[in-house]
């Protein structure tokens, strides 16, 4: 073996300029204690960043470094890549009680990703059982004394054990996130130094950011018309600062479609988290779809601040767990930065993940103000992993969690609802009487009509907004109204199969021809439906589930400049729902003759009575079982992570991300994507180059449509088939999307 071990080589450098493996481990001990300091575990953190490379003072591990950079070693036998996982995971499991376990599911994943118990060579129980090389050359100040970690700093209810075993296990997941950070972080700074250079500098941005919303609220507030609408808006952002002086924990905040929650949700956010000494504010979204949006609208407030502020991140950029390499892994986001805006799907699956990549940023969400947009979009058969992962970070992770919606669906602990929160406060005083101080708009039902019948009426809406549920059925609009229309040039389509850049050019078209006063007639799936800004003098809405004719309903009259407005309410004879979109449909549909005025709130607290908690089965609330990934009793700590990843998906249909190179600027990046590979830098702003794809799609376009490069990423290549109306278009290719489809 070599005189020094060294951690990482230099691809063509002398052996001199390695990085030696004691090196390493101090760097990624230091990155781990302090973030696992944040909630109370620095000694855990500490030890796991010591230990997770053990492995690799072996001789095998040795000799493969130096065989790979083409230096004779002697040691023919030691062939192909060498566990240097296990070495560490066995020692913490044989030296560390009680608690070892939990540190070798960290050790041992930390890079093939955390572990289920038994069954299967990958298991936690298997890789305990490997015979390892001794690890004997390890100095003493690396290993260290075997301490009595104490317990974990957590609220656990012993008498609670399902909640008590599940706690343990989130407590393991966030350990294992701050070694995989830290173990990136540190190789980074090794192997690219000028990546690391990039990274932002330290020092709260906050007070900086509640500054610049505050000018951004005086300054609407000296531009707004004094009418009903903008000053309840006014009260909304005043509750919202009043609230912030209350302790972290869990609220909700209910406002009507049009009343500034997005902003107002953030004011409380910025000065909550500098009460309470808090890090950075988390946003999720429902969909992918109105990332943009919000982040733009962010953006526009803290423009003069710097471009790191705001994070928008995607699920489909994360890399595909088969195509994962070291460098997709350094490019991943590891949400440092003071405002992330990401999605529930990239939220709640990276609390639930095995994968690396994955799991990386979830030590950054510990003293975290996280607000979740429309919170009644949370999928039925997930409520009990999504409402127990929160009910955990608010009482052990310092967090405060705002449930942020129009209409809200009840989400507290009672009788027929025991999975449900406790100690939840309404930011909003009165949310009854603000709806209907709020109310702008009358919803109508037009009953059933074929596609021709809707275009004839539409045809005579000088500017009109149509919602439709599928992707499909939004284009044979599209086509039928540019078939009928005398004069189409306001006529606009909107649906997930344009890229994000080219939604956000067409979402600025038609709001300059609304503010104009011209024509403007759209044709949309529900991407618009949130965190767009837009006001239609008519709405149709395709039958759906009342809290999404809510949100069509603050497109309609949203400033309150007419006197009436009507949303009219439709089924569509052509299109047959099913799954999810079938379910909430047929709830709205049941409630329709029992109430005049469908979006009051005794019709919607009915409305997810019908569709929440009348739900039955003995998993109700967890279809696919992910609870019963972390059994009882405590002490077997038998977690089975990657079950439970593999059981979580808030999609069920998934789709693959393709890069549109749409515009000089998505030419420019998606060619550097194939000349330079993946990088944080790049894959932030290919976010709004990307086009969801169903698998089996994808799977017939790649190599045709779509080059896969090898760290499987996705360009489109065949540019005919993104078209400058419809994006694009896989029906030209003979492919057909399921009608579930709700973008």
């Amino acid at each position: 073996m070599p005189d020094r071990p060294y951690a990482h080589s230099l691809e063509g450098r002398p052996v001199a300029e390695w990085e030696p493996l004691e090196d390493h481990l101090q760097a990624v001990a230091q990155y781990a204690e302090i973030f696992a300091a944040k909630f109370g575990a620095a000694e855990w953190g500490s030890l796991v960043g010591r230990w997770h490379d053990l492995g690799k003072y072996s001789t095998a591990f040795q000799a493969y470094l130096h065989k790979e950079n083409g230096f004779q070693t002697h040691l023919e036998q030691y062939k192909g890549r060498v566990d240097h996982s296990t070495a560490g995971a066995k020692l913490a499991s044989e030296k560390v009680h009680p608690w070892g376990r939990m540190l070798a599911y960290v050790i041992a994943g930390h890079h093939a990703g955390l572990a289920d118990a038994t069954g299967g060579q990958s298991s936690l129980d298997e890789r305990l059982q490997k015979q390892v090389e001794s690890i004997d050359a390890a100095p003493a100040e690396v290993l260290g004394n075997f301490v009595d970690l104490g317990e974990p700093a957590l609220s656990i209810d012993k008498a609670d054990k399902k909640r008590a075993v599940f706690q343990l296990a989130l407590f393991t997941r966030m350990i294992f996130s701050c070694l995989v950070d830290a173990d990136f972080l540190a190789t980074e700074a090794f192997m690219s130094p000028e990546k690391t250079a990039q990274r932002p500098l330290g020092g709260s941005q906050l007070p900086a950011m509640q500054a610049a919303l505050d000018s951004k609220y005086e300054k609407l507030a000296s531009q707004a018309v004094d009418n009903e609408v903008n000053r309840r808006r006014q009260d909304v952002v005043a509750a919202c600062r009043a609230a912030a002086k209350e302790k972290p924990g869990l609220f909700t905040l209910t406002v009507p479609t049009g009343g500034g929650k997005t902003l107002a949700s953030l004011a409380f956010a910025l000065r909550h988290a500098l009460q309470h000494g808090m890090e950075r504010i988390i946003y999720a979204i429902p969909f992918t779809s109105i990332i943009e949006q919000t982040a733009d609208e962010f953006r526009s407030v803290f423009d003069t601040l710097g471009s790191d502020l705001v994070v928008e991140h995607h699920s489909n950029v994360d890399p595909d767990a088969k195509h994962e390499t070291a460098r997709s892994r350094l490019a991943a986001e590891n949400w440092d930065a003071p405002l992330v805006v990401t999605t529930n799907v990239q939220f709640f699956e990276s609390l639930f993940a095995s994968r690396t990549s994955r799991c990386r940023k979830l030590h950054n969400l510990v003293g975290s103000v996280i607000i979740l947009d429309e919170a009644q979009s949370l999928p039925v058969e997930l409520l009990r992993p999504c409402l127990a992962v929160l009910r955990e970070l608010a009482a052990d992770y310092r967090c405060s969690i705002v449930l942020c919606t129009a209409t809200q669906p009840t989400f507290g602990c009672r009788d027929d609802f025991p999975i449900g929160l406790t100690d939840v406060r309404e930011i909003m005083p009165e949310p009854e009487n603000l709806y209907q101080q709020m109310k702008r708009v009358e919803v109508k039902s037009l009953g059933r009509v074929s596609d021709d019948e809707l275009v004839e009426r539409l045809a005579e809406e000088p500017s009109f907004l149509a919602i439709v549920n599928t992707k499909r059925h939004a284009a044979r609009l599209f086509k039928l109204l540019q078939e009928n229309l005398e004069e189409a040039e306001g006529l606009f389509h909107l649906s997930t199969y344009l890229c994000g850049k080219h939604r956000a050019e067409r979402i600025e078209t038609i709001k300059q021809r609304l503010k104009e006063g011209k024509s403007c007639r759209v044709v949309s799936t529900q991407l618009i439906e949130a965190g767009v800004d837009i006001d239609f003098p008519v709405v149709y809405r395709a039958m759906t589930g009342i809290d999404s004719i809510a949100q069509a309903a603050g497109r309609c009259n949203r400033e309150g400049k007419q006197k009436s407005a009507t949303v009219w309410v439709f089924e569509p004879t052509e299109v047959k729902l099913r799954g999810h979109l079938a379910s909430v449909a047929a709830s709205a549909r049941e409630l329709m003759p029992d109430f005049d005025d469908l979006l009051n709130p005794a019709a919607v607290q009915r409305y997810f009575e019908l569709h929440y908690w009348k739900q039955t089965g003995d998993n109700r609330w967890d279809d696919p079982r992910v609870m019963d990934c972390f059994p009882t009793p405590v002490q077997r700590l038998a977690f089975d992570f990657r079950t439970a990843a593999d059981r979580f998906r808030m999609i069920e249909d998934a789709t693959k991300p393709v890069f549109i190179p749409y515009g000089k600027e998505g030419e420019k990046l998606t060619e550097q994507l194939r000349t330079e590979g993946p990088s944080r830098w790049l894959l932030r702003r290919l976010q709004r180059y990307t086009v969801g794809v169903y698998e089996q799609i994808y799977n017939q376009m790649v190599g045709s449509d779509v080059e896969e490069l090898p760290d499987g990423y996705a360009v489109l290549i065949n540019r005919d088939i993104y078209d400058e109306q419809l994006g694009l278009r896989v029906d030209r290719l003979g492919y057909q999307d399921p009608e579930s489809l709700m973008q």
